[in-house]
């Protein structure tokens, strides 16, 4: 047993070093695409008819996936706090397990809990959703973080580049390592909310503007600015009254990121993507010398009352027909569609209802950059 003891620990220790290796060499791989997956969130849900919590991972780990608590200072030990069997994407808490976990019914709270809020009703009308109030922490504490390297057959999607006609003042920019000025108008994801640094918690990440900002001058070494005029709550028809101070701020990329609070508010596809059309268009001929990148939203949890599921796959269809000279659209909503089949929307959420966790920052900012291209 202390042989074994031995080995798994070992094991533990090499992927650990991998892991901030991996972190450190900042991937050129979107977060969902590299082999090295690292703080791949989990949520450990034990259902009524589960004998003990289980989560899913990403992808299948080639070796026992490191597991540690989202602020990354508790390492968790495979046998002692939770199984994995090879092949697998699942893993299981032990009995005595030190790591988090919720149930199907903590999920679901009465209406009137004081662990939830109205916000946050389920669709069913029959009970709230579990809610981290602002700039609440809650799902910080209860998900985990698994690195590993991934051993499986699945395909990850990928992101194509925008074509050269649609970002070609950025590009020649960038690849001359110009300062740039990235302009953001957007709802609260844009703001960083539930991103850790946005909460003062470890591991302290940006939200996907900042890792986008970041990111680029990684790249290209450029010096990168951003103004983010973005404000929570806020949809396309506010959009449209603050372009004089989108233009003001002679942005030389501007990142237009609605969908979520219009398709909370029901706002038709066709509405919608016509506000979004008329704020580019309007930036882009005042501002000649500027590219844009709209971003489509996640998708928020289908069981929230204020979810619109067939809205948001339309939104970034009737976007992505916006797409012309000087303006590029950042899918993000097709990930994370894509991703969500793999795994459960509440791994990746940040409050329970519409905002993503570090991982999903991650995601928007992989998606826009992959966008952006090299």
């Amino acid at each position: 047993m202390n042989s074994l003891k031995r080995i798994v620990a070992i094991t533990g220790i090499l992927m650990t070093i991998f892991a901030l290796v991996s972190r450190g060499a900042e991937s050129t791989l979107p977060c969902w695409q590299t082999p090295a997956i690292v703080d791949d969130p989990i949520l450990f849900v034990k259902s009524a008819s589960d004998l003990t919590a289980k989560a899913t991972l990403l992808r299948v780990p080639k070796a026992d996936p490191v597991i540690k608590n989202s602020s990354g200072n508790i390492t968790y030990e495979l046998m002692h706090d939770y199984t994995w069997t090879a092949g697998s994407r699942f893993i299981y808490l032990t009995p005595d397990s030190r790591i988090p976990h919720t149930t199907d019914s903590e999920l679901h709270p009465k209406i009137g809990s004081a662990s939830s809020a109205p916000v946050a009703i389920a669709a069913d009308n029959k009970s709230w959703l579990l809610f981290a109030r602002e700039p609440g922490h809650l799902f910080h504490d209860l998900q985990c973080a698994a690195s590993y390297l991934a051993d499986d057959d699945w395909t990850p999607p990928k992101v194509p580049s925008a074509a050269d006609s649609q970002l070609r003042h950025l590009r020649t920019k960038l690849h001359a390592k110009l300062p740039i000025v990235i302009v953001v108008l957007g709802d609260s994801i844009s703001t960083g909310l539930n991103a850790t640094s946005t909460a003062n918690l470890p591991p302290y990440q940006l939200g996907y503007i900042g890792l986008v900002a970041e990111k680029l001058h990684n790249r290209f070494s450029s010096q990168v600015s951003v103004v983010n005029l973005s404000v929570s709550g806020k949809s396309s028809p506010w959009a449209l009254k603050q372009l004089d101070t989108v233009i003001a701020s002679k942005p030389d990329l501007f990142i237009c990121a609605f969908g979520m609070n219009d398709a909370s508010e029901k706002r038709p596809a066709d509405i919608f993507s016509s506000n979004i059309n008329e704020v580019v268009n309007k930036v882009t001929t005042a501002y000649p010398t500027c590219d844009t990148i709209i971003v489509s939203p996640m998708t928020a949890n289908p069981e929230w009352k204020h979810a619109a599921p067939k809205l948001y796959p339309e939104y970034a269809t009737n976007l992505e027909k916006l797409a012309n000279d000087n303006i590029a659209v950042a899918n993000v909503t097709r990930i994370w569609e894509l991703l969500i089949k793999r795994k459960s929307v509440l791994d990746f959420t940040g409050n329970g209802l519409n905002h993503p966790n570090d991982f999903g920052h991650r995601i928007y900012a992989d998606v826009i950059l992959e966008t952006v291209g090299y």
